[in-house]
């Protein structure tokens, strides 16, 4: 029942992107006129602008070809941003996301080219919220951080809010809904003091579904009511028909089916009255689903049905699993068996497309730091040549010196510096070796490391649960018509969801190392709460002093070594907390991590591979490594690195 929340924060777009009551200054039939009766491109080119603005809300193919034909005549700058940005607008109308993209990219740089940064930066938010749409989180995210680092240096605070706004809905989607909280509850002010009422409504919306999934019903309640009142105000049945919904979700939720029942009713009411099709299917799903706790079955099957005939990608699943389960009730077991296949047919679509994605990112994210690496001990390598150049020409240049004074009474001492020099080059280049081995040695022990996680990950975790999903599968056929059928059946079902969502688990927790790319504190706070969520131990993350970005290698490296650091106390130390802080002074980053775990005696301790991996690393990074640590009293380890 909550999947319908999470696309709630992007009906901003239909207010964004496609504004609703654009005003009509002149009829179609006179700009028409107007465009026959000019000679200059750029004036056609404005006036099939206007004409395409008009005809979005009653005819967006004709809008699409209005704007196209703009397209072809302007050759101004600053009109081609508009155009391209009235063309992205058309495009996610449509629903044809990859062309709204790049229009909108477009308009962009065409702002961009004719000094318009306040447009340019506003468009951009348009690409982040298709970005979105696009399931291209981390991308979108840094779009829209771009655009509210703009507004808030030039003091635009409406579209500051609408930044935070859509950075909300992204925090939303991916499952934190406190910080989704925090920023929609810093944009809510800013369109309450301009009277903005649509982004109002909107964002009060998007606080009910958050706070519903807070579990916090009473602010759920009282959000969606404030949002109720604007809606009737503005006699919005669109915004009208999601608060609806989302009372729906809130009493659902409190087990009172028959109010949420009432209240999904209302909201198909309400979309539909506008005749547009967007957004329909979670309320055919909702109400198809309450029928069915109600047990009345063939009520939930006819919404149901409505809802598959438009549903699309992710969407599909949903509905066909609620048909499976209001025909098993319904008694058709036959029914049932086949949307259960379906269901099992797109959750295996979506997951195989999902698991790709996270397979790439892994793949990029090891070329990424296998080339570092290479580069790092390359440029390693190059250093100690020049070193021992070096002192190989100061050997020689002493070795000539010494020949010159004493070659006429002392052959023997020549031959002896001689021989001094071949031992030396000898050692150097032996030691060489030893450090290559070193680093080639850590590497591979880390990536054998976390094959060895990944596999007990998916042996304890998954492997046990399709054990039992067979078993259950297998027995179908044995009790097929009589009162066991639908027990069992649904078992399997819910095993199967838990099943998929440990799976996403796994492959979204082996993820998180990309995320460096946005500094290393954010990386480091990432990484820690996936780590608090699955291990239900408290890490606490605080960063100061990191106001630029390291070396590369530097962050690289840090990140690693605290990864390593994290594992071990949640392994090993039995702590319920622990604390990292990151902190720059000057040229050195000092980094602290305390548990309040059992403690351990470092002089009467054999000391591991994770040990040494960590130690290697402080030797790269010319890092000092300190461990305080005795018995009951938690341990601290303090990592001190140059970085000038």
């Amino acid at each position: 029942m909550r999947w319908g929340i999470k696309i709630l924060f992007l009906i901003l777009l239909l207010i964004w992107i496609v504004p609703p009551g654009q005003a009509q200054v002149q009829k179609p039939d006179s700009l028409y006129e107007a465009a026959s009766a000019t000679s200059d491109p750029n004036e056609k080119a404005q006036i099939f602008l206007q004409l395409s603005q008009l005809t979005t809300p009653t005819d967006l193919n004709l809008a699409l070809e209005q704007v196209n034909q703009a397209t072809e005549l302007a050759d101004d700058a600053e009109l081609l941003g508009d155009i391209y940005d009235q063309k992205g607008r058309v495009h996610f109308a449509l629903g044809e996301l990859d062309g709204a993209l790049s229009s909108f990219r477009e308009a962009k740089r065409r702002k961009e080219a004719a000094g318009n940064d306040a447009l340019a930066a506003r468009v951009n938010n348009r690409v982040g919220v298709v970005l979105v749409r696009l399931k291209r989180l981390e991308e979108a995210m840094e779009v829209f951080l771009e655009s509210a680092a703009y507004f808030e240096e030039a003091g635009d605070d409406v579209n500051l809010a609408m930044s935070h706004n859509n950075m909300a809905g992204i925090f939303a989607d991916m499952g934190d809904y406190e910080n989704a909280v925090r920023y929609n509850e810093l944009a809510l002010p800013v369109f309450q003091e301009n009277d903005i009422k649509q982004y109002e409504i909107i964002t009060l919306t998007n606080l009910a579904g958050q706070h519903l999934r807070l579990e916090n019903f009473e602010s759920a309640i009282e959000y969606n009511q404030l949002a109720e009142v604007i809606g009737e105000e503005l006699q919005d049945q669109y915004a009208l028909g999601i608060v609806y919904n989302n009372f729906g979700q809130i009493y659902f939720e409190r087990g009172e089916i028959e109010t949420s029942l009432d209240y999904y009713e209302k909201s198909l009411a309400a979309k539909k009255s506008i005749g547009i099709n967007s957004n329909l299917v979670p309320t055919y799903n909702n109400l198809g689903q309450s029928l069915t706790m109600l047990n009345r079955p063939r009520e939930a099957i006819q919404y149901l049905i409505q809802g598959l005939e438009i549903a699309q990608g992710d969407e599909l699943w949903h509905v066909t699993s609620n048909l499976s389960k209001a025909y098993s009730l319904a008694g058709e077991p036959d029914s049932s068996t086949y949307y259960l296949d379906l269901t099992l047919a797109h959750r295996d679509s979506i997951f195989t497309m999902e698991r790709q994605l996270v397979i790439d990112e892994l793949r990029t994210q090891y070329e990424s730091e296998q080339q570092e690496m290479e580069i790092v001990q390359l440029e390693e390598s190059q250093r100690q040549n020049r070193n021992l150049l070096v002192l190989i020409s100061g050997l020689f240049g002493a070795t000539l010196v010494i020949a010159f004074l004493v070659i006429k009474n002392n052959r023997k001492r020549r031959v002896i510096a001689q021989q001094n020099e071949k031992i030396e080059k000898q050692h150097v280049e032996k030691l060489l070796k030893e450090q290559e081995l070193i680093g080639i040695n850590a590497m591979l022990e880390g990536q054998e490391k976390e094959r060895e996680k990944i596999a007990e990950e998916l042996h304890d975790t998954i492997g046990s649960s399709l054990a039992t999903l067979k078993l259950y599968i297998e027995s179908l056929d044995e009790v097929k018509g009589n009162g066991d059928y639908h027990k069992l059946h649904q078992k399997a079902s819910h095993l199967l969801e838990e099943t998929y969502d440990d799976v996403r688990k796994i492959a979204h927790s082996n993820s998180v190392g990309v995320l460096i790319k946005k500094g290393l504190v954010p990386a480091v706070k990432s990484m820690a709460l996936k780590i608090s969520e699955a291990q239900r131990i408290d890490i606490q993350v605080i960063g100061t002093g990191l106001e630029d970005r390291l070396e590369n290698s530097v962050e690289i490296g840090v990140f690693r070594t605290i990864q390593e650091l994290l594992s071990n106390a949640v392994k090993h130390s039995g702590a319920s907390e622990v604390v990292v802080q990151i902190t720059q002074h000057d040229d050195i980053l000092n980094i602290i991590v305390e548990d309040d775990g059992l403690g351990f005696d470092p002089n009467n301790t054999q000391w591991g591979m994770g040990y040494t991996t960590i130690q290697n690393r402080m030797d790269n990074l010319n890092g000092e490594l300190t461990i305080d640590s005795s018995t009951g009293n938690g341990t601290t380890v303090i990592l001190n690195v140059p970085v000038d």
